[in-house]
């Protein structure tokens, strides 16, 4: 597990369409959508991923509400 990965994924969420509404349309089911991201490729915990958002608020100069 990695913060790598998890901006990764946020960068994938940020680009490719189609990901993003697969991911999106798993939502909702918390078990589905952490065995589609790992099936992606993706390894990276919640901790991690709330630290590769940091990551990428910082490199885009976004504020966090």
């Amino acid at each position: 597990m990695s913060v790598e990965s998890a901006v990764a994924y946020i960068q994938r969420m940020r680009s490719d369409e189609d990901f993003r509404k697969k991911m999106n349309d798993l939502s909702e089911d918390e078990a589905a959508s952490w065995a589609a991201i790992n099936e992606s490729g993706y390894e990276f915990s919640m901790s991690e991923f709330k630290k590769a958002q940091e990551k990428i608020y910082e490199e885009h100069g976004i504020t966090p509400m």
